[in-house]
């Protein structure tokens, strides 16, 4: 079998932490042929969607680390439907362009995740279209350039507190909480949020969930069915449970509401080409949503007495890519 990851450089990758390269080494060690490259790669030529591809030459190790330290490549210019499948794992947002030209083949390719899925998925707008208003899979969102908007929001739904955050975010970064009371000092703050970039851009506003000091849940689906979690803890006096933001992983067993949860938003994200999702939940509900790289294995395996969740999550993918056959 041949796989290619769209992925960040090589030379970007952490390597004690990183999962794409967890999934790498999994597919590596099951014998398949694995080349990456980056979305600045692809190109269109004679109609066919085209990538400088680096083939990996790697040294047979346990060791994840020294297996990405030791990695030679072999370089050369494919054709993307030469491979079975492709694995989408560059760094959200994705490029709209990159979408343009990938689902040209996405019929031809099983993707992980589908193109068209990102492009419906790909930003936190597709999360907050599962809020019904009664928060029963989502806290209440709004989404607006309209800072007297997110007042009204804020003040006719009577939130003690609130976080806003740029569409865009990865990682915890830009995350506000504020007290409902704090609402004077709201303006400043989503004016430039909504204005930093040049020209008006969305901002998110959402109730906050109790609970959320005490850390998140991130659950991995995969084909809409959840496999594994861990719980995210927040660093002291950091309202932020991310990992990338200092945030530290405990064990933690889903619950039958949140198995129940992840499993209905799993229909519609399989229903969409998304086969592989970080859900982040807090006391119940669904705050984020990971389709373009999702993480977590190698905090989940390190809770979890190195249990080699990415083994569980190849062989799912690979019994959905011989139903794509």
């Amino acid at each position: 079998m041949k796989i290619c990851f769209v992925m960040y450089p090589w030379n970007k990758v952490e390597p004690e932490k990183d999962t794409t390269m967890r999934l790498i080494k999994e597919c590596t060690d099951r014998g398949f042929e694995v080349s990456y490259l980056t979305t600045s790669d692809i190109s269109i030529s004679k109609g066919s969607v085209i990538g400088k591809c680096r083939k990996l030459i790697f040294t047979e190790t346990e060791d994840c680390v020294e297996f990405y330290h030791t990695m030679q490549f072999e370089t050369a210019i494919k054709n993307l439907t030469d491979f079975d499948m492709i694995f989408m794992r560059s760094d959200p947002p994705v490029d709209p362009l990159l979408l343009n030209m990938l689902e040209m083949i996405e019929d031809q390719v099983f993707f992980v995740n589908k193109p068209s899925g990102l492009r419906k998925a790909n930003n936190k707008i597709y999360a907050a279209s599962f809020d019904d208003g009664k928060e029963s899979i989502v806290p209440q969102t709004l989404i607006t350039r309209d800072i007297d908007l997110i007042k009204e929001f804020v003040e006719e739904n009577k939130f003690d507190k609130f976080i806003i955050k740029p569409l865009d975010g990865m990682g915890g970064k830009g995350v506000v909480l504020f007290q409902a009371n704090d609402i004077g000092n709201l303006s400043a703050i989503a004016d430039f949020y909504i204005n930093h970039a040049g020209k008006p851009q969305p901002i998110i506003c959402q109730n906050y969930i109790e609970g959320a000091e005490k850390g998140d849940v991130r659950a991995i689906v995969i084909n809409g069915e959840p496999i594994g979690a861990i719980m995210r803890v927040p660093a002291k006096g950091d309202h932020r449970s991310n990992i990338s933001a200092g945030g530290s992983a405990v064990k933690h067993d889903l619950t039958e509401h949140e198995m129940d949860l992840c499993r209905q938003m799993g229909k519609r994200l399989v229903k969409d080409g998304i086969f592989f999702t970080g859900i982040d939940l807090i006391n119940g509900k669904m705050v984020e949503l990971n389709v373009v790289s999702p993480g977590g294995i190698v905090p989940h395996n390190n809770v979890n007495g190195n249990l080699d969740i990415q083994k569980q999550i190849v062989s799912m993918l690979l019994e959905t890519y011989e139903e794509f056959k």
